[in-house]
């Protein structure tokens, strides 16, 4: 049966003839709609305390953030190692140490490979530079040598004109890593921790919550935390095949930076569409400058049909329905991230997302299943458990 507000009286005045009830000549639709206005600006302006807040504390809200994602990547194996009789302190210590070692190894071995083929890089540089002033005279264009040169000489004054404008960028910089190295030593003591921990960081987080709503609560962390391993094995699963299946690519194009590039495109696609597409453009213009314009068209062919082949078949697979996002709301979050928080939004944006989503759906779950307990009896089994 379909339920509609009671009409108002025809004649709202008073016994003694007063004014007419102003309230009683908004419709219900209307009454309704400024509700929801109301809460929905409410929702609004909390979410945006918050960002501002979080915003204020970056430090802490990134390395924090970054621990608890690489905790998610890493501790399936601690999981299994004491599954197999391993002691918990023991297992997370040796998969935090191998993790770190493996990730400094990485980057020790790009940074040699990018520094060896330096040389190679600048020539081809100024090689491709040649290239261009000859097509800018010759080609279409036809521009005059003299006119070429005048340009190049404009934009060399234009940068030693801004010279003390680098200057300051590279001083903030330095500034910014300074941050860097402060956050990455924050990182890898909160992942140390996060992997030590037995459980008992997220039950005192639960008690904060009220008796009657920490079950709910408890069942909503344990989707998160399901959906965020998920979500980080198959993201680092599917950059590593995006990575592989290019070298060979590459090798037979006799591209230079094999190697580094190669890890480019694994980082890249750690960003959803917007991060693979960025280091896909960089190998495309490493491929144009080292090869020509061919190389460059073939490696942006092979890399779309690498990503969309993985994306398409084995994503699904490997993500099953713990992360079931539509292509295009992937686009609208990472864009959307990416303009609240740069790099680390767009980085963060779809788990968060997919978290959420999964969330949402697990407490309304499992409220519908339950049935209805007396006030203190669910707060009652979760103390005993922690």
């Amino acid at each position: 049966m379909l339920m509609t507000a009671p009409e108002p009286p025809a004649s709202s005045a008073g016994p003694t003839g007063g004014a007419r009830d102003p309230r009683l000549e908004v419709t219900y639709g209307v009454r309704v709609a400024a509700w929801w206005s109301v809460c929905f600006v409410a929702i609004v302006v909390g979410v945006a305390v918050l960002i501002r807040l979080l915003n204020s504390i970056s430090l802490v809200t990134i390395t924090v953030a970054v621990a608890v994602m690489i905790t998610a990547l890493l501790e399936p194996a601690v999981r299994a190692l004491t599954r197999i009789g391993v002691p918990r302190a023991l297992a997370g210590i040796g998969v935090f140490v191998v993790g770190i070692a493996v990730l400094g190894l990485s980057m020790w071995f790009v940074v040699s490979q990018v520094t060896d083929a330096a040389g190679d890089i600048q020539t081809q540089l100024d090689q491709a530079a040649d290239d261009i002033k000859n097509w800018l005279i010759t080609g279409p264009l036809e521009l005059s040598e003299h006119d070429v040169d005048e340009y190049t000489t404009s934009l060399g004054d234009t940068i030693s004109d801004n010279r003390s404008s680098l200057v300051s960028g590279f001083l903030r910089t330095a500034t910014s890593a300074i941050g860097v190295i402060s956050g990455s030593v924050f990182c890898l003591f909160a992942t140390l921790f996060l992997m030590l921990d037995d459980g008992s960081i997220w039950r005192w987080f639960v008690r904060i919550f009220p008796p009657h709503t920490r079950e709910h609560a408890h069942e909503g962390g344990v989707a998160a935390w399901r959906t965020l391993v998920v979500y980080m094995r198959s993201l680092v699963l599917l950059a590593a095949l995006n990575a592989l299946a290019m070298v060979p690519v590459m090798m037979i194009a006799d591209m230079p930076l094999v190697v580094p590039m190669a890890v480019l495109l694994f980082l890249g696609s750690l960003v959803p569409l917007i991060g693979v597409l960025v280091a896909g453009v960089i190998v495309c213009l490493i491929a144009f400058v080292a090869n020509g314009v061919t190389t460059a068209i073939v490696m942006a062919v092979a890399l779309i049909l690498i990503v969309q082949l993985f994306g398409n078949l084995l994503n699904p697979i490997i993500l099953g329905k713990f992360v079931n996002i539509h292509p295009l709301a992937i686009l609208v979050t990472v864009t959307a991230g990416t303009l609240l928080a740069g790099i680390f939004g767009a980085f963060v944006a779809v788990p968060l997302v997919a978290v959420i989503n999964n969330v949402v759906h697990a407490v309304r779950t499992h409220h519908a299943t339950i049935a209805p307990a007396p006030t203190g009896a669910t707060a009652g089994t979760l103390d005993e458990e922690a």
